[in-house]
């Protein structure tokens, strides 16, 4: 890859900043998408079907190829191999026919499959790649904690984007990550909130809405039309979970499952950097906790217990049952949360499972569910979480018996 532009999808704009940083520390010319309204919406005129994000990433290089003049010869998109039960799996062979269709040079780009964790590129990268999703998640987390409450508008989105600045510098190898995060931190804790600087205690806190959902979506405030903000506005405060908490949930069901499937390797491999990669995570998340001021966050229930509430088993894998194990542990971790919303992209499937089980999740956990589906057509899908926010639900209702229908946002 030394020899070639690799450009990665732009889920994530904060954390796959650092994840490019880290990549071309280890020399290759890594690049990030730049995701736009008018890329999404260009995208559809060659969907006839698939999950959306296919269609975008295709759409979204060849216009980050031509725009910087790149030589598609000398250019590779990136993406994650997948075996779960997704079809992201085909994703790669499906832009390989769009981009040979569209021609003019594309049919020379090669697509690169590799590991999330990049270890396939350089065994320096799998840490690397697990501190930048969570640091990256955690600044959206403090940004969704203080931003609600600040005196003057804007000044925690000017922090934000100062902060990853000085982030990028450290995961490019330009200075030390704890040195990074502690002065970080420490411009967080400046800013000037309507608690006489604690956003923590106060009567004035706003009803919790927890997003959980598809992973191209979630985090991408292009394609979600800045679903964080809009709850904002909206009177809700954000809770948000790292990535790499993500993949604490759910490292007990894929280790098991890799295991069975006789790839020895990944277990050996993922246990190890995951053991090393621990210890980190608790010196860097002690600053960010100076903010937050959360008890330690276990991911130690049964997996296999969690998911036979929803007649579910681990080999299922992929969103469906990452999902169930996302929505025990927010629950868990944050009682008060006051709404769930599942971001999906249209034609996703392990989304409508979902948003099938949708009931049975307000059933078991007492918080409704709102799931928004994102089409890329426009319209503001984020309406639909308006009344929950205006009249949200009294603590008795579930106990009560009453149920508020599931609101589901359609293309």
């Amino acid at each position: 890859m030394a020899d070639k532009t690799l450009v990665l999808p732009a889920w994530d704009n904060l954390s796959l900043r650092l994840v490019v940083a880290g990549l071309r520390r280890v020399g290759i010319d890594a690049r990030l998408m730049e995701e736009t309204p008018t890329c999404i919406q260009k995208s559809l005129r060659y969907n006839s079907g698939q999950c959306i994000p296919l269609n975008i990433i295709a759409q979204e290089f060849i216009d980050y190829v031509e725009s910087h003049q790149l030589d598609p010869a000398k250019t590779a998109l990136w993406m994650v191999s997948s075996t779960i039960s997704c079809n992201f799996g085909l994703f790669p062979h499906h832009i390989k026919t769009l981009l040979d269709a569209y021609g003019q040079g594309m049919e020379n780009v090669g697509i690169y499959t590799g590991s999330l964790s990049f270890a396939d590129i350089s065994l320096k990268l799998p840490l690397n790649t697990y501190l930048a999703f969570m640091v990256g998640g955690l600044v959206r987390r403090i940004g969704c904690k203080i931003r609600p409450y600040e005196k003057v508008s804007g000044t925690t989105d000017r922090v934000i984007k100062g902060a990853m600045d000085v982030l990028v510098e450290a995961f490019s190898g330009n200075q030390s990550k704890e040195k990074a995060v502690a002065e970080v931190v420490s411009r967080f804790e400046a800013i000037e909130t309507i608690h006489d600087g604690s956003v923590f205690h106060s009567d004035r806190q706003r009803p919790k809405v927890a997003i959980f959902g598809d992973l191209y979506v979630r985090d991408n405030e292009v394609i979600n039309q800045n679903l964080i903000h809009f709850i904002e506005e909206q009177g809700g405060e954000v809770i948000t979970t790292p990535y790499s908490s993500f993949v604490q949930m759910i490292a007990k069901p894929y280790l098991r499952k890799w295991f069975i499937e006789g790839h020895y390797l990944n277990v050996l491999s993922s246990k190890a950097m995951y053991a090393t990669a621990t210890r980190l995570e608790r010196i860097y998340y002690s600053y960010f906790n100076r903010i937050l001021k959360e008890p330690p966050q276990a991911y130690d229930e049964s997996p296999q217990k969690i998911l036979s509430q929803y007649n579910l088993r681990i080999e299922h894998t992929g969103e469906s049952m990452d999902n169930i194990l996302k929505v025990f542990y927010i629950k868990r971790h944050y009682p008060d949360v006051s709404l769930f919303v599942q971001t999906s992209p249209a034609f996703c499937c392990p989304s409508l499972v979902t948003e099938a089980m949708a009931k049975e999740i307000e059933n078991k956990t007492g918080v409704p569910v709102v799931s928004i589906t994102y089409d890329g057509t426009g319209g503001n899908k984020n309406e639909a979480i308006i009344p929950y926010l205006k009249f949200p639900r009294k603590k008795d209702h579930h106990e009560k018996g009453e149920h508020i229908p599931q609101r589901r946002v359609f293309s």
